[in-house]
């Protein structure tokens, strides 16, 4: 690991995920409980499959509660969505699902919110394929805490990927201090 003299090493829970990972009994305890919510997460997707195209596809097809909250809706469908839970093509609201969501929570390809799933996600807690926030999470991840096969940030950690960190770099394959 690379460290800059003088500073401080980075976030402890970067270090015991790499720790953890050392040790297989340990690590197989670990991943139990992330392949549990990926394996939810991914019948979740694909039950919503149908009714996400449906809503999205069809113009025709568009929901909007009659309760409201502040003026807004509280469950919204539309090919653009707009509700505290919102589901479409374009979804802005508390709870965003949909291809682009902006929200506290957004679920979809390019997604923006405080915490972000997706293929493109920018938020505080970003994961995604490109992750970008503060703490980002993914393939590859930039930002303040990063993590991921590359990650580039203030630290960042790659497990067995290429790490660049102004402060810490940790990895088992590349590491790298920028500056």
């Amino acid at each position: 690991m690379l460290l800059r003299p003088g500073s401080k090493p980075g976030p402890a829970w970067m270090r015991n995920i790499s720790d953890s990972f050392c040790d297989p009994d340990r690590a197989h305890k670990i991943l139990m409980p992330f392949w549990a919510f990926f394996i939810l997460y991914m019948f979740t997707c694909i039950g919503l499959t149908h009714f996400v195209t449906a809503v999205i596809l069809s113009k025709d097809y568009v929901y909007e509660s009659r309760t409201h909250l502040a003026g807004i809706p509280v469950i919204s469908y539309a090919p653009v969505a707009h509700g505290i839970i919102a589901l479409g093509g374009r979804a802005t609201g508390v709870i965003a699902l949909g291809g682009i969501a902006e929200g506290v929570i957004a679920v979809g390809a390019i997604t923006l919110g405080v915490i972000s799933f997706g293929g493109l996600s920018l938020g505080i807690l970003a994961i995604a394929g490109l992750a970008i926030g503060w703490c980002g999470l993914g393939g590859l991840a930039i930002g303040q805490a990063a993590l991921g096969a590359l990650s580039i940030g203030r630290y960042a950690n790659a497990g067995t990927g290429a790490a660049y960190g102004s402060i810490e770099a940790s990895d088992r394959h590349k590491e790298r201090l920028i500056g």
